[in-house]
């Protein structure tokens, strides 16, 4: 019976140690959304935080060499026959493609991070 009692309350511990972690966890993920516990990879992002413009930051920023992005590579876009892109607008570090000629099939606005290449999304119109 005495085996029992210290085994619940060692369990009683761990669920308490367990819970505690949990909700620093959650704290610490509701600050620093980049927060994890252990690195699962040795591979590190293309851009830390240092590199990355912030939000209120302008095209006249990016020329005037304030913010300096690498290089992300090559990204392909997957468009339809007959589309090409028509216009390029910058605005901070969003590349905003406009995809034409006009016509239901190719009109939309592809929107790209410049700093890392990605995909931010796509704005399409309806009849």
């Amino acid at each position: 019976m005495q085996a029992l009692k210290v085994l619940v309350t060692i369990l009683t511990l761990l669920i308490i140690v367990a819970i505690t972690v949990i909700a620093y966890g959650m704290y610490r993920k509701s600050v620093d959304p980049d927060f994890k516990f252990f690195e699962l990879s040795s591979n590190k992002p293309a851009l830390s935080d240092t590199q990355m413009p912030p939000l209120s930051a302008t095209s006249e920023d990016i020329n005037n060499k304030i913010f300096t992005p690498n290089s992300f590579g090559e990204v392909i876009l997957s468009l339809p026959s007959g589309c090409n892109i028509a216009t390029v607008n910058v605005n901070g570090y969003r590349l905003f493609l406009k995809i034409g000629p006009s016509g239901h099939k190719c009109e939309r606005i592809i929107i790209i991070n410049s700093t890392n290449g990605a995909i931010l999304g796509t704005i399409k119109t309806s009849p």
